[in-house]
């Protein structure tokens, strides 16, 4: 169980790095790209949940859940290729969302932290209060381009990914 909670630090750290260096090097035909991607991965799940559920041998005694999910996904799919120009819009919107979130859950870990081991991580405390400013920057700076909200948020998701890191040499000692 622990190993898997060090390999976990490990991936996470890895993948927020991975995701904050795409997101400050993005460009609009990267975004055209993922969007394309997005599309084809909610299709193609939704699909698989639809023939899923009628292939299933328990057809009468299903709930339908399969069938609802692959709905969804595929409608999903949908939106987002024909909207594509109106998500970019609110991008800021769910940037400062994830922000503000992962402000509480780092407050929370800091608080956590000091309790259990009686250390003060001080990073998770600098990374919150951080990621609060963050939030509330993007919330009220609606006119910065969507590639300069890419480009602040990248930098906070390395700093994250550093923390992370961190925390995982830290638990190699232990």
């Amino acid at each position: 169980m622990v190993e898997d909670s060090k390999l976990s630090l490990l991936l996470t750290s890895f993948l927020s790095l991975v995701l904050g260096i795409t997101l400050i090097v993005s460009t609009e035909d990267l975004l055209i790209s993922i969007n394309y991607v997005l599309v084809c991965i909610f299709a193609i799940v939704g699909v698989i949940q639809i023939i899923g559920f009628f292939i299933s041998k328990q057809y009468k005694k299903n709930t339908y859940n399969q069938l609802i999910l692959g709905s969804v996904f595929l409608w999903l799919a949908l939106f987002i290729y024909i909207y594509y120009t109106m998500l970019i819009i609110i991008l800021p919107i769910i940037f400062s969302l994830y922000s503000i979130i992962m402000g509480i859950i780092l407050i929370i870990k800091y608080f956590d932290i000091k309790e259990i081991t009686k250390i003060k991580y001080k990073r998770y405390l600098i990374l919150s209060i951080l990621s609060f400013i963050l939030g509330v920057v993007l919330i009220l700076k609606p006119t910065l381009s969507v590639y300069t909200y890419f480009k602040i948020t990248g930098v906070y998701i390395i700093l994250v990914a550093i923390s992370y890191f961190i925390e995982y040499i830290h638990s190699l000692k232990h």
